[in-house]
């Protein structure tokens, strides 16, 4: 017979840290006796939900009355803290009901401020290990007038660098899988650790953020979803299974909108413009007459020779422009960062880097302090972007350069035309939708879907593809036989043998009762395209199995009631839609 109890071990806080200690120190741990084995559970959802909830009684312990709120639990190997309590007498008898949630939600406690927003830490233990210059913060206001909130080019490392490293609250992380860079708005912003841990999600839709205790783990889809060989039977492993079939969410059409870029235009004013900016625009136009030139690796140009319309790379671009003023520089990119100094901000002529220092690996012009024109990649051709797009690592000036820039021309010269700039589309939004989800489900049009760094109609299809929700949501709820922990991110063979359905579908939830040999864990699986269409195809398999039952039916009526009253093809029709869902 099993215990109606099972012990836990709390842990007193008392330092106002959150991680579960290795050596307790001034932490008190006790274990807790009398938690009633049948209501403790463990919620989870993916990249939701985290949770626990138990039942405990009186018993008069040291332990009990350490049931209090941010005290910690833990349950199952891993560690909750107390965030509810809800005491209850009755019949002599006094309990309190514990909800907890899991100790990774407490990073929501940790602050992270970028450098536009200076703060001095003081003496704060918490934060002083990563913020030593906070005697030195800057009393200098930012300006909100200034281009702050710039696009980067970041990966899942660089942001739990930017607020998890070399902390003092006992978080560690893992990256495991393969990400791609992508652009992110301001990704170093001020916030929190669940803030920093958001923009990973919406930068990366398929990424899973799974703790293990207080190691923040975040899998590629490719590793947190795995097959390890199990699978579910209805009235085998299960005596329930709940398919819910929804289409609120769907979407498959949408106008698109994709990314910008600066055209400069020549107005005649009329007026005379002065010499103001002359050497800057002889550079500017100097550059632009490069645009359009296809990128070619080790192309000609610059310092390499050679015709530079016939294609060049983005070092030889940038000596070319150099070497139409008389200035010599090299046609690599590390090479070049020697021929200038680093500066805060650019100007025209001015030369961008991308990487680190000494292994630099791309290299743009400054047209002025928001454009630039650079050769960009394989299959593209030299073009002009916001600086704000794809901003560099670093600027440097070059002195013969800044003085060809400064230098003012004739002052009998005058000029009446005046440059503007305005943002061009490199496509124009068009409507779009995912013809195989409309012809099978109808028109669910949904808000733009935009993006600030594709070029390409085609391009912007697929990613529209991947924001769309093609199908009406299938879930699936599985009541399991036994207490066995479930494997989140277990990919995993589920069979109703009565309905003919068989689909492989993931763990995405449960409620887990892991002491408990009365109630039952439930999982909560995913759905795909892949789902529906093997649960229509069950549906089409189920009812031919219907139809054929009717026929049998129909024939031996005919065979052994003679002069009786046989079905007609309506009757058998309805006798066949009872005997569906």
């Amino acid at each position: 017979m099993s215990s109606l109890t099972t012990p836990l071990v709390i842990l007193e806080i008392k330092d106002g840290y959150f991680y579960p200690p290795v050596n307790p120190g001034n932490d008190n741990i006790a274990v807790l006796q009398s938690a009633l084995s049948d209501s403790i559970c463990i919620q989870w959802e993916v990249n939701n939900t985290y949770q626990a909830q138990f039942t405990a009684y009186d018993d008069g312990s040291e332990a009990f009355n350490l049931l209090e709120v941010q005290n910690m639990v833990k349950i199952a190997d891993q560690w909750f803290v107390i965030k509810q309590i809800q005491p209850d007498y009755s019949g002599g008898i006094a309990t309190v009901d514990v909800s907890l949630s899991h100790v990774s939600n407490e990073i929501s406690r940790i602050r992270h401020y970028s450098n536009k927003d200076p703060v001095d830490w003081g003496d704060n233990s918490h934060y002083s290990e990563d913020n030593s210059n906070s005697s030195q913060t800057d009393l200098q206001v930012f300006s909100d007038s200034s281009n702050d909130d710039q696009t980067e080019q970041v990966t899942p490392q660089n942001i739990l660098d930017c607020i998890f490293k070399n902390n003092s609250w006992g978080v560690t992380y893992q990256v495991i899988g393969e990400f791609n860079s992508v652009s992110v708005d301001d990704p170093y912003a001020s916030g929190s650790g669940k803030d920093l841990l958001d923009r990973i999600r919406e930068a990366w839709p398929d990424c899973v953020i799974y703790p293990d205790n207080l190691n923040i783990r975040v899998y590629s889809h490719d590793e947190f979803y795995k097959n390890y060989g199990n699978r579910i039977d209805y009235l085998h492993d299960t005596a329930e299974i709940t398919l819910s079939y929804d289409s609120t969410n769907m979407s498959n059409c949408a106008r698109l909108v994709g990314a910008t870029y600066e055209q400069d235009t020549t107005v005649d004013t009329g007026l005379p413009n002065g010499n103001a900016g002359k050497g800057a625009q002889a550079v500017i136009d100097d550059a632009k007459k490069y645009v359009g030139v296809p990128y070619v690796w080790g192309g000609a140009g610059g310092s390499r020779g050679g015709n530079p319309f016939s294609g060049m790379d983005c070092s030889s671009f940038v000596s070319q422009v150099y070497k139409d003023f008389g200035i010599n520089v090299p046609a690599y990119t590390v090479s070049l960062e020697s021929c200038g100094s680093d500066v805060a901000s650019p100007q025209t002529g001015d030369m961008g880097f991308y990487g680190s220092h000494g292994a630099s690996y791309h290299v743009t012009l400054a047209l002025n302090s928001t454009t630039m024109e650079y050769e960009p990649q394989p299959g593209e051709s030299c073009k002009v972007t916001p600086i704000s797009y794809y901003p560099p690592s670093w600027w440097e000036r070059n002195d013969q350069m800044a003085a060809v820039v400064g230098s003012a021309g004739d002052d009998n010269d005058v000029d009446n035309t005046t440059t503007d700039s305005k943002e061009m589309y490199y496509f124009a939004p068009f409507w779009y939708q995912n013809q195989e989800s409309v012809n099978r489900w109808g028109q669910f049009g949904a808000d733009d879907i935009t993006s600030d760094t594709i070029q390409n109609k085609d391009e912007m299809k697929r990613y529209a593809d991947t924001q769309f929700n093609l199908n009406p949501d299938l879930e699936i709820d599985a009541t399991l036989q036994g207490n066995r922990k479930p494997i989140p991110g277990e990919l995993i063979r589920v069979e109703v043998k009565p309905k003919h359905f068989v689909t492989t579908v993931a763990v995405v939830g449960y409620q887990w009762y892991p002491y408990s040999e009365i109630s039952q864990s439930t999982e909560t699986l995913n759905s795909n395209g892949k789902n529906i269409l093997d649960y229509d195809n069950a549906q089409l398999n189920n009812i031919s199995v219907i139809q054929d039952s009717v026929r049998k039916i129909m024939t031996s009526n005919i065979e052994t009631q003679n002069g009786q009253e046989t079905w007609t093809e309506s009757e058998a029709k309805q006798y066949a839609d009872t005997q569906r869902d």
